[in-house]
């Protein structure tokens, strides 16, 4: 492929996987829930992915500075398809947890790798569209994959593993025939521009940013896994669950898209601050209602407030010139340490007390997350004042 223009793989390749994951997410609980499992155990099972993620992330960030970057992420993509396979064999949660764990590390071998070399790779877009582009990607994935795996869930339970089977399998033959090699580092650091330029207290952004999305990772956890079972205590279809979803990754794939054609929210706090506010509203929101419609507003309000968080996250992270492998990978590392955190919690509290009380915290977290983040700032400017 010529190396003048972002290569379309880097945009197909997580839009594709994330349909299948998409797709997985909704199935999984689904199919816990049929088995009779608990909260508590659908916290362990969004537990689990998250935790192995995190503890390899890192890793192979370090690992792709030194070693091709094509290959880990080739091998990610087929632990991938060995997940997916072993979900059309499910029969017990053993499978499930099985299952999980390979596709966190799955992931810690794909997204941090693909993220920091999209970041490098010669294009005559800047940087903040290129995220843009990626991050719509993989937000459209996750925008038709619980649609779709709802759907199919009805049908049959098997359905939605047999579909995400496939598609994992086309985005390993696809990373196998269209990506190009990367070039050696001598050979691109003296051509990348960052647009725009960081300021001098450039890793203030990054640390609040980071504050930010732990925390909407967080609440994300708690929707994705622990949502279902309140949805299917309310007498919510698996369809009209995957709707909600839907809607849920279409509003944060839409701030993904707006937030890469404007610059007016980079190195400001105000932006970032007033998204998670609107998160903090969508969750208590959830709390109190049983219409909806309005689980249909909160859903849009979070996933809006998600969007601004993992952007500001993630090209701060990569908006430098070098090390942008293990600054992605800690983006990453962040974000899925609240992945994790997020079912565990959420399951805790919802077994303990009720279905409902876990968006009444995870609205506080983010409250208190925000609170962080103004005392970091205020600090930052006494001292640059100084």
């Amino acid at each position: 492929m010529r190396d003048k223009s972002p290569q379309a793989v880097f945009y197909l390749t997580p839009f594709l996987i994330d349909v299948a994951m998409g797709n997985v997410m909704i199935a999984v609980p689904l199919l816990a829930i049929s088995l009779g499992e608990s909260s508590i155990g659908l916290g362990i099972l969004g537990f689990t992915p998250g935790i192995v993620y995190i503890s390899l992330c890192f890793l192979f960030g370090k690992l792709s500075e030194k070693r091709s970057k094509k290959k880990i992420i080739i091998s990610g993509s087929l632990f991938y398809v060995l997940a997916c396979l072993i979900l059309t064999l499910s029969k017990s949660m053993l499978h499930l947890y099985l299952s999980m764990a390979m596709i966190g590390v799955g992931a810690a071998m794909f997204w941090p790798i693909l993220e920091s070399w999209l970041a490098e790779i010669e294009s005559q877009k800047p940087l903040v569209r290129r995220m843009a582009f990626f991050n719509t990607s993989w937000s459209a994935g996750l925008t038709l994959g619980p649609l779709i795996g709802g759907i199919l869930f009805t049908i049959s339970f098997e359905i939605p593993f047999y579909f995400s089977l496939v598609v994992s399998l086309v985005v390993f033959l696809l990373l196998m025939r269209l990506t190009p090699h990367p070039k050696r580092k001598e050979s691109f650091r003296s051509e990348i521009s960052l647009n725009p330029d960081p300021p001098e207290n450039h890793s203030l952004y990054i640390n609040i940013s980071r504050i930010a999305n732990f925390t909407l990772w967080l609440s994300l956890g708690v929707i994705r896994y622990i949502f279902p079972k309140l949805g299917t205590e309310l007498g919510i279809s698996p369809s009209r669950l995957g709707f909600l979803m839907f809607i849920f990754s279409l509003s944060q794939t839409l701030t993904f898209y707006l937030l890469g054609i404007t610059q007016r929210w980079h190195y400001r706090v105000f932006p970032l601050i007033f998204f998670q506010l609107l998160g903090v509203t969508g969750f208590l929101v959830i709390f109190i209602t049983t219409s909806p419609w309005l689980f249909l507003f909160a859903f849009v309000l979070v996933g809006i407030s998600i969007g601004m968080t993992h952007t500001s996250s993630l090209f701060y992270s990569v908006n430098i010139i070098s090390h942008r492998g293990p600054s992605a990978a800690l983006h990453e590392t962040v974000l899925g340490t609240g992945g994790i955190f997020g079912p565990l919690l959420g399951g805790i509290i919802a077994e303990n007390f009720s279905l409902r009380t876990p968006y009444l915290v995870t609205g506080f977290i983010i409250a208190t997350g925000i609170l962080l983040q103004i005392v970091f700032y205020r600090i930052n400017r006494l001292s640059f004042s100084d």
